[in-house]
């Protein structure tokens, strides 16, 4: 015996919530792996290690923002096509780019750190004293 299924259109159609939010993520933010631009999040006991890949970026032409809770970067990218040259593709356009990182636990912002090593900026985040992992010993009551 067949089953019959009845087709029903709306089955296929999604929110307009679902096609805005789409459309602006596709629009304006640089996807890489569908979590805009690529990067590493390494959790150490007392902070965090960011990793971003940024070619062809003037360590001068970025600017961090470190809220205890978020991390705002943004920079620009200059690309020097060779003279008499025809671009068939490209992997990293010329342009102004920014992310903001929610991050898992408070860090110290005064204290954080970036230095920019191979096309790679790193950002040391220490955590906050309040965000540390704290060891409590249980004392004995008689």
């Amino acid at each position: 015996m067949a089953n019959i299924t009845r087709y029903n259109p709306f089955n296929e159609m999604v929110s307009l919530r679902e096609a805005m939010n789409s459309l602006f993520e596709d629009s304006f933010i640089p996807r890489i792996g569908g979590r805009g631009i690529a990067s590493n999040l390494y959790e150490m006991a007392d902070g965090f290690l960011l990793q971003l890949p940024m070619p062809g970026v003037n360590p001068a032409d970025v600017e961090i923002t470190a809220e205890p809770d978020m991390l705002h970067i943004k920079w620009s990218t200059s690309v020097q096509v060779p003279e008499n040259a025809t671009t068939r593709w490209s992997g990293f356009a010329e342009g102004q780019y920014q992310q903001s990182f929610p991050l898992p636990a408070a860090i110290n912002a005064d204290k954080a750190e970036a230095s920019y090593e191979n096309g790679v900026l790193t950002l040391s985040l220490p955590k906050a004293e309040h965000a540390k992992a704290r060891t409590v010993k249980v004392i004995a009551r008689k």
